[in-house]
């Protein structure tokens, strides 16, 4: 005599577990999470920051949406804006870690993004040390 109990697989008997975040993203992720994004928000103009795709993507950055927040960061800096291409190489770089996944990205993509973030960053640096007040007269 057969029972319909022993024709489930193993598995199928045991109730699903609910999907909860790593522990690491519940304590420390959310917080270092914020100051990635607060870190690639300092490169690059206000103009270029008020951009809607990249307001989008820092919204499902900050919804914890993170392979959806990378695909459109990773459009954004292929772009070339810079605050999306730091944003990009940071959670490229914290992936497991931080987001408890892996994101990838070709080495041109990472060296133009890289390049992207280091022009963006002497130009901030070039116009701030370019006000009258650091200018000294020399005599």
């Amino acid at each position: 005599m057969s029972h319909a109990i022993h024709r489930l697989p193993l598995d199928a008997a045991r109730p699903a577990r609910p999907l909860r975040p790593l522990p690491a993203l519940q304590s420390i992720g959310l917080a270092e999470a914020s100051a990635v994004l607060a870190t690639s928000l300092s490169v690059g103009d206000s103009d270029e920051c008020a951009n809607t795709g990249f307001a989008h993507a820092v919204r499902l950055y900050e919804d914890c949406h993170w392979e959806f927040a990378f695909d459109h960061l990773t459009a954004l800096a292929d772009d070339g804006h810079a605050p999306a291409a730091k944003l990009s190489l940071l959670m490229l770089r914290y992936g497991r870690s931080l987001y408890g996944t892996n994101f990838s990205a070709c080495p041109e993509q990472i060296a133009r993004w890289a390049q992207r973030v280091l022009r963006a960053t002497s130009r901030a640096t070039s116009r701030a040390t370019a006000s009258p007040s650091s200018i000294t007269a020399s005599a």
